[in-house]
């Protein structure tokens, strides 16, 4: 659920979140009744939540800087999400360059080990603190310094791993390569925390390991897509949006009764998305999920034309931007059908083609065929 927005990013909150703070909650109730021998339940839910809410809030504020320093360098940050494994911050391309990667990567680590070293070093100011006082400062800063620290693994793609492949990108002047070494040192760490997860699963119970294991899935997963999707990022940039889109098989008159649309288009070209045109002009788009909305009752008396969306609502890119660009904002579109309008860079009414996410796997096997030719 989206819960706010800051420097025009969306902040969305995932409901296993929560998760989080009741572990975090749990851990620091855990750590008070350990130190002061004390069971009173008000004052142990409380410090929990306290506690909960403060690392949602570093996480949050660790993901703010990565984002901020992004759209300095001209970066889309679309949107940051909180989730159980903490966050993430969506850019919707790849940094341009080593220096602006090892800067965006390394901030938020610094941003978590300076906040925590701030509530640990106000302990040693000279006032007498209360039990609940200092362990609250105590555990949320030493939450925020190990946060900070295991972000500095060098394991793609969290924070290390990428001022990793920064170094590499700098060295090889390669970003693919580098990619691909950062990627399989990602997924070395990945397999590591799944082993020391189930060796702590084995002698310390199951529920102490399942953490490292999660961890370990999520670095293994995250890792392989990431190196992907930049070699795919890399073989589309040599290609330009013309050349990756699709020219529609027909388009559907504004006035056509939605059953004749069926049958004369849907049925007949088999595809899952039409333009719909008024006149001479593309005015919307129309897809087999706008139609089920209609019932089959209606389909003889319903035009098409009132059922399209309008082709001003999609996402466009012009003709002779490169490929790359095409792969991040079909990644980031929110429409359904998922579709790129491409326009003429001479006439920003002139429709040269669409490029769906299925369009774009027939036109990466094609690239890949360009290539090696």
């Amino acid at each position: 659920m989206r819960i706010g927005r800051i420097y025009g990013i969306e902040i969305k909150l995932h409901i296993s979140t929560l998760l989080i703070v009741g572990l975090v909650g749990f851990y620091a109730a855990t750590l008070y009744n350990s130190l002061t021998g004390s069971l009173n339940i008000p004052i142990l839910i409380t410090i929990g939540i306290i506690n909960g809410f403060i690392m949602l809030f570093s996480i949050l504020a660790h993901e703010i800087m990565h984002s901020i320093v992004a759209q300095k360098y001209g970066l889309n940050v679309s949107e940051i999400e909180l989730y159980v494994l903490g966050g993430v911050s969506k850019i919707e391309e790849e940094p341009r360059t080593p220096k602006s990667e090892f800067i965006i990567a390394v901030v938020g680590p610094l941003t978590s080990i300076v906040l925590g070293g701030i509530l640990v070093g106000v302990l040693f100011l000279p006032i007498n603190y209360s039990a609940f006082i200092f362990i609250t400062l105590f555990y949320a800063g030493f939450s925020n310094i190990t946060l900070g620290i295991f972000n500095l693994l060098p394991a793609f793609p969290i924070d290390g791993g990428r001022l990793l492949r920064s170094f590499l990108w700098y060295r090889r002047k390669d970003l693919v390569s580098a990619t691909r070494t950062a990627s399989r040192i990602g997924v070395f760490f990945g397999y590591g925390l799944i082993f020391f997860g189930v060796l702590q699963s084995l002698f310390l119970g199951l529920f102490n390991g399942f953490w490292l294991v999660l961890i370990g899935l999520f670095l293994i997963s995250s890792a392989k897509n990431a190196y992907k999707q930049v070699k795919v990022s890399n073989q589309l940039s040599q290609f330009n949006a013309h050349e990756l889109s699709k020219i529609p098989d027909a388009i559907i008159p504004f006035n056509t009764f939605i059953f004749d649309a069926i049958r004369n288009y849907f049925m007949k070209y088999n595809r899952d998305y039409f333009p719909v045109s008024q006149g001479n002009k593309i005015i919307g788009i129309v897809s087999i999920d706008d139609i089920k909305k209609i019932s089959p009752e209606l389909r003889k008396r319903y035009v098409i034309g009132y059922l399209a969306q309008n082709i001003e609502d999609f996402p466009t890119i012009y003709e002779n931007e490169r490929g790359d660009n095409v792969i991040n904002k079909i990644n980031t579109n929110q429409m359904k059908p998922n579709l790129l309008i491409v326009k003429s860079e001479d006439d920003n009414q002139h429709i040269v083609g669409f490029i769906s996410p299925n369009d774009l796997n027939s036109a990466i096997k094609l690239t890949e065929l360009k290539i090696e030719g």
